[in-house]
Order: C-alpha cells, then sequence, then structure tokens
C-alpha cells in the first residue's frame, strides 16, 4: 500500500555528495608522473642537437613551439574535463604548460647565442639559458645576465607578454574546466521540499 499524505512528500532524498577525493596512491601517481614529464623535458633540451641546426631555423623552432603548444593545451583541457579527479589533472596539466613556456624559450636563448655571443651580456650554455628563461619568467631581474642586441630584446620582450597573457588565460581556463567537471561529477542539486524546509525552521517548529 502506498503511503500518501504529507509523510510521503517527506520521504528520504538522498543528497549528491562531493566528488570522490584521490586517494594517496593516484596522488603518488600523478606527482611522479609529473616528474618523469619534467625530467625528459629538459633531458631533451640538455641532450638535443638543435644548437647545430642551420641558420633560420630559430623561427621553424617558435612555429612549431606554437603548435605543440596548442595541441598540448587542447589536449590537457580535454582530459580535465573527463578526469575523475579534474583539480589533480589540472595541476599537473599547469606544468606541463609552465614547461612549454620555460623550455622553448630557453632553447632560442641558446641557440641565439651560439649564433652570437654578443646577443647577451655574457656568452651562455645551455644551463645559462634556462636559467635566464626562469629569472624573467619569475620577473626577478637579478641583472646579470641580460640582452644587448635588438634581436634579443624583442625576444625577452616577446616572452614576458607570451609569459603574462598565456599564463593567465590557461590558468582561468584549467580551472574553469575543473570546477565545471567537478560540479558534473557531484550531480545536480536535490530539490529542498517544503515540509523539510518547515522543520528546519525553529519558528515553524515551535509552533506545531
Amino acid at each position: 500500500m502506498t503511503a500518501t499524505g504529507p509523510a510521503a512528500s517527506r520521504g528520504p532524498l538522498a543528497a549528491p555528495g562531493p566528488p570522490p577525493r584521490p586517494g594517496v596512491g593516484v596522488a603518488v601517481l600523478s606527482v611522479l608522473r609529473t616528474l618523469l614529464v619534467t625530467v625528459l623535458a629538459l633531458l631533451v633540451y640538455a641532450e638535443a642537437p638543435w644548437d647545430r641546426l642551420r641558420d633560420g631555423s630559430a623561427v621553424a623552432l617558435f612555429l612549431a613551439w606554437l603548435v605543440l603548444l596548442g595541441v598540448a593545451l587542447w589536449w590537457q583541457l580535454r582530459s580535465v574535463a573527463r578526469s575523475p579527479h579534474p583539480w589533480l589533472r589540472a595541476a599537473q596539466a599547469v606544468v606541463l604548460v609552465l614547461l612549454l613556456l620555460v623550455v622553448p624559450f630557453a632553447t632560442v636563448y641558446a641557440y641565439a647565442s651560439a649564433q652570437d655571443p654578443a646577443n647577451f651580456t655574457q656568452p651562455l650554455t645551455r644551463i645559462d639559458a634556462l636559467y635566464f628563461t626562469v629569472t624573467v619568467f619569475a620577473t626577478v631581474g637579478f641583472g646579470d645576465i641580460a640582452p644587448v642586441t635588438e634581436a634579443a630584446r624583442v625576444l625577452v620582450t616577446l616572452q614576458m607578454v607570451i609569459d603574462l597573457v598565456l599564463i593567465g588565460v590557461i590558468v582561468k581556463v584549467l580551472t574553469g574546466v575543473a570546477r565545471r567537471r567537478r560540479d558534473v561529477l557531484r550531480g545536480p542539486a536535490a530539490p529542498v521540499l517544503l515540509d523539510d524546509a518547515m522543520d528546519d525552521d525553529p519558528g515553524v517548529r515551535d509552533e506545531r
């Protein structure tokens, strides 16, 4: 027999809970994966023979970097939108994007210094170029390494503009996608029944 009246309208409703938090194993695996990608990117930067390429290859490298950045960003957004742990996946995506912003500019600086050491206040090794790129990215500006020629200053200015624009946009987009994915995992909000709302009101409860 089906119950009717107020009792039926106040039946139990299972409110959707928050999405499951990543376990320790998932978090550790995520950190290890991020470290592995970072190490591989730095190894490629350190060992690849890009500084022995012919003249004019810097433009090709830069265009290839733009394509790679776009593909990586699309893939990361897609992964965050499908991940059961969107915020953890978004954190990994931010690290990857930072690598794709720092390593290519370090490559360009080392290449420019190898072509003409007068481009900077001192000849740059690959470590020097990576160090200089990070100081520009972090807006530290120690002044120990500085661009001298107009071409080098254009490159540094380009990095500063790209850092300011892309970091703000990319982080905002990634967090927005992660937030929407979290809301999807939570499910629709449970409706509040009138009788339950009245029960929660102390004044109404006293009148009863």
